[in-house]
């Protein structure tokens, strides 16, 4: 998979490969218009995904922050007059608790004061996670030196997923 723009499909259909299929978190790649690139949850708690395939890493532009508030509060007010696609309907009805995460290969600029936006507009928190870290946190949930309800708690910090392995 080479990361630039022109493979933003395959990017996102493996990523949430990796998740449901070999991390066993349901969900779904959804993409597509009106709609994030995919989410995931387990128990209460759910992520809302959008991936960014930039082999150059990626910084985050405003219009890119605007379309993941809307999601969230499509999300939160879920409403088909709003959005009718209704995708939100792929959560399980038992997922209460929420995060957002950007993908890409890494990440350049200004993001954090740019996630705590998203986060003071919508009062979700959430992260950007590039790939390498990706790995680092699959590895983890796959060995079971990570809980999956911990899994979620990466997203709190309105940062950047930095995860190390603890041999």
């Amino acid at each position: 998979l080479s990361l630039d723009g022109s493979s933003n499909l395959e990017f996102e259909i493996q990523t949430l490969d990796l998740l449901t299929n070999e991390l066993n978190f349901n969900g779904c790649h959804l993409g597509g218009s009106r709609r994030p690139d995919g989410i995931i949850y387990y128990s209460a708690n759910g992520l809302v995904i959008d991936n960014k395939a930039y082999s150059k890493g990626y910084a985050l532009p405003r219009h890119h922050i605007d379309e993941m508030v809307r999601y969230l509060e499509e999300n939160n007010k879920r409403d088909a007059g709003i959005n009718p696609n209704e995708w939100w309907k792929e959560f399980d009805e038992g997922v209460s608790h929420f995060n957002f995460a950007f993908i890409s290969s890494f990440f350049t600029g200004q993001y954090v004061p740019r996630l705590q936006e998203i986060k003071n507009r919508t009062g979700v928190n959430g992260a950007v996670w590039d790939v390498e870290n990706l790995l680092l946190v699959a590895e983890a949930l796959k060995r079971g030196s990570l809980s999956y309800a911990d899994f979620f708690l990466l997203f709190d910090k309105n940062d950047s997923i930095n995860f190390a392995i603890d041999d």
